[in-house]
């Protein structure tokens, strides 16, 4: 089963993506969404998300170009990225999730 990535990616919004993993943005403005990092972790036990409060912000989306990116801990990539490194996951794996959760194909067409 291949995947066709770029159509994946064509498809799919950012929104979506932190939408399933119920995160939420603790500024927003044109386009732009910051809050929490979901990566960054304590260094004392690594179990939880770095700040101590609701209004840290490092973790920036630009909704309009489908992208993310932290400044402390300097994750970054596009949707699909996101999602794999969210469920830490291999990318393939990431985009058959992604391709049933949205319920579209992503198949390149059979040509027979």
């Amino acid at each position: 089963m291949s995947i066709n990535y770029r159509l994946l990616r064509e498809r799919l919004r950012i929104e979506e993506v932190l939408c399933w993993m119920s995160w939420k943005a603790s500024s927003h403005g044109a386009g732009q969404l910051r809050g929490r990092c979901p990566f960054c972790r304590d260094p004392t036990d690594g179990s939880t998300p770095c700040g101590t409060s609701s209004d840290d912000c490092s973790f920036s989306v630009n909704t309009d170009r489908n992208l993310y990116r932290c400044f402390r801990c300097q994750a970054s990539g596009n949707a699909l990225d996101l999602w794999r490194s969210y469920r830490q996951i291999p990318l393939y794996t990431a985009a058959q999730e992604i391709e049933h959760r949205l319920g579209q194909n992503t198949q390149p067409p059979n040509r027979t």
